[in-house]
């Protein structure tokens, strides 16, 4: 099963898709706010705290493919607190590249871990 999603406006007349898409994907299922203030609210205060979770997981994932693409595993990477990490997320390579100098600078016996080396979120 695919679940996907676009925002829809209704400024804009969204009505034009693609056919291969449609002939794809059959169903569509519109998901609105509800119509109640005080349910408003809690929902919107809903949607914000999921977006925040996806994006952080989104940002972990980067940095961790990051990482991988330099050898380096950090055992301990979803403890980085939301807003370091999206502002890591931003420069992540040279972040990155620091964190590895610095690690193997300070570090008397660097862990390695099937030929990965193993660093801590703290670097």
């Amino acid at each position: 099963m695919i679940l996907g999603s676009r925002p829809y406006d209704l400024k804009y007349n969204c009505t034009k898709v693609n056919e291969k898409l449609t002939m794809l994907f059959p169903y569509n299922i519109e998901i609105t706010p509800p119509q109640d203030e005080t349910r408003l609210k809690i929902w919107k205060s809903q949607l914000k705290k999921a977006m925040k979770k996806t994006h952080l997981k989104d940002y972990t994932t980067h940095i961790a493919e990051v990482l991988a693409a330099n050898d380096v595993y950090c055992d301990d990477l979803d403890t980085i607190d939301h807003n370091d990490m999206t502002i890591l997320s931003n420069q992540t390579e040279e972040v990155v590249a620091s964190a590895i100098f610095h690690h193997l600078k300070d570090a008397k016996n660097p862990k390695y871990r099937n030929g990965i080396l193993i660093i801590s979120a703290k670097r």
